[in-house]
């Protein structure tokens, strides 16, 4: 019979709060930004995106989460296609969500000490509304968890807590997460492995069909813009498209700074 060793409270600051999923409206100014913003964070190659579009969905969700754009592809992974919330973008959205009036965490153990599980429990400011859920080893070894050299046997204790959370989550606040899978929750969904703070760190790869350098560019760019930086004739030689492609994104990245001055 598991107990109760160790119970961790985590308090909230009383901040400034981004709104919600619920109440952050989506402006023509903010959409025509994104819009901007997604072809040079798929060029730049930093953040794991496989096309424009796949930019712009990530910072679109992040927004309507309330996370700020570029903190949307720290937060957000599109795992098989489906967008998934990460451990520690979950947790960033409960922290500082009005909502979510406390979070606890209790350690559990059996009467020799060893440890068993962690029960988590949340309660809502708005109409007080509680839940708590527990995942234990047990429940990991029953749903088929635990394999060799997975995070299961290495970090029993943090996946765990993760797991006890996003199952509590989805419970109490579903609104707070705009109804997004949580990795914290099912990473073994997505073919991903987490670190010991509970961070993807393996993902399966996602198969893309090799493109020609033109092809990619047609990809980045509406074709008449590209003819307009070359003379009004479609690129032919490769260094007439990535001569094309640095000017183009020369030209966003300058539209990006001006719109966020203003």
């Amino acid at each position: 019979m598991a107990t109760k060793n160790k119970t961790t409270a985590i308090e909230k600051a009383n901040t400034m709060i981004v709104p919600t999923a619920a109440t952050r409206e989506l402006t023509p100014g903010i959409w025509s930004m994104i819009e901007k913003m997604a072809p040079v964070m798929f060029k730049a190659r930093l953040f794991g995106v496989q096309s424009t579009e796949q930019a712009a969905a990530i910072m679109l969700k992040g927004y309507e989460l309330g996370l700020s754009m570029t903190a949307s592809f720290e937060f957000i992974q599109v795992i098989q296609g489906r967008p998934g919330l990460s451990p520690r973008g979950a947790l960033a959205l409960l922290h500082s969500s009005p909502l979510i009036k406390d979070i606890k965490l209790n350690r559990l153990t059996d009467k020799e000490g060893k440890f068993v599980g962690y029960e988590c429990s949340m309660t809502r400011t708005d109409n007080g509304f509680s839940f708590t859920s527990r995942f234990t080893m047990d429940m990991a070894k029953k749903a088929g968890l635990i394999k060799a050299d997975s995070g299961w046997t290495k970090y029993e204790e943090n996946m765990c807590m993760y797991r006890s959370i996003g199952f509590d989550a989805d419970v109490v606040a579903p609104d707070v997460t705009a109804g997004m899978t949580t990795l914290m929750k099912a990473p073994e969904m997505y073919g991903v492995a987490l670190t010991e703070g509970g961070d993807v760190v393996d993902v399966a790869p996602v198969t893309v069909p090799d493109k020609t350098p033109l092809e990619e560019l047609l990809a980045q760019f509406p074709a008449e813009l590209i003819m307009s930086a070359n003379n009004n004739k479609i690129p032919a030689t490769p260094e007439e498209i990535e001569k094309v492609r640095k000017d183009l994104l020369s030209q966003q990245e300058a539209m990006i700074s001006a719109a966020m001055r203003d």
